[in-house]
């Protein structure tokens, strides 16, 4: 009994003196905006594309952070987001010029993102060789990889790359070779963002639920800017 209590002790002081390194583990989180349904429009009767409407994105990905560092913590964490909407096409290629319709493609709209953070302990609590909490805020730079919204532009070039071919082009296969388009297409973008967030942790086990806003350009589109709320779980070390 005696020896069980002194591993028990051990493992106590071991995790917490570790927990102030640093920490890593796993984040699940919802973005916060809307995308409302677009048709950008053409200049040629008969044709028509539509990108449907999504609001937010659900995000997964990871996090490490450092916090041995006097009065200021480095935090990175990376991140896949995605939501879906449908995009549909229609031209005069039908037989006698007929409406022709593409497949409808359900699409995933997708952005991979890298955030670096500083942050601050604003305050915290403790209860010692157990657990402890901890209000903490910063701010940082972000880069990100996200997939395009579909444009007449690149139905247009993917039928033959004139409005004639744009208004009497065969749909039959255009569903697929605009899915590889956007695919291969992917947008770079970066920018800065601020965050708070609150810290609990029970021995070695780390949690966080933080809120963020990210200032950026060509990720959304038609915004400057989106919030996020991301629950994370993992270990100090």
């Amino acid at each position: 009994m005696k020896n069980i209590n002194i591993l028990v002790l051990t493992i106590i002081l071991t995790s917490t003196g570790l927990f102030a390194i640093g920490g890593f583990g796993l984040q699940v989180g919802q973005s916060s905006f809307s995308v409302a349904e677009s048709s950008p429009v053409s200049g040629i009767t008969g044709v028509t594309l539509t990108n449907g409407s999504f609001d937010g994105a659900y995000v997964l990905g990871g996090y490490l952070y450092i916090d041995a560092i006097p009065f200021i913590d480095l935090e990175v964490d990376a991140n896949i987001t995605g939501n879906t909407y449908d995009i549909n096409f229609s031209n005069n290629s039908g037989l006698d010029g007929a409406v022709a319709e593409m497949d409808l493609i359900p699409f995933g709209w997708i952005s991979t993102n890298v955030y670096y953070t500083l942050r601050k302990k604003v305050f915290s609590v403790s209860i010692p060789f157990l657990a402890g909490a901890k209000l903490h805020a910063g701010g940082g730079f972000n880069t990100h990889k996200s997939s395009p919204v579909a444009d007449i532009d690149m139905i247009k070039n993917l039928l033959g790359g004139t409005d004639d071919a744009l208004l009497n082009g065969d749909v039959s296969g255009l569903d697929a070779d605009l899915l590889k388009d956007l695919e291969d297409n992917l947008v770079d973008a970066s920018g800065f963002h601020f965050q708070t967030g609150l810290q609990f942790k029970l021995l070695m086990l780390d949690t966080f639920l933080n809120f963020r806003y990210t200032i950026v350009d060509d990720v959304v589109p038609d915004a400057g800017g989106f919030g996020s709320v991301n629950f994370r779980l993992g270990f100090g070390i």
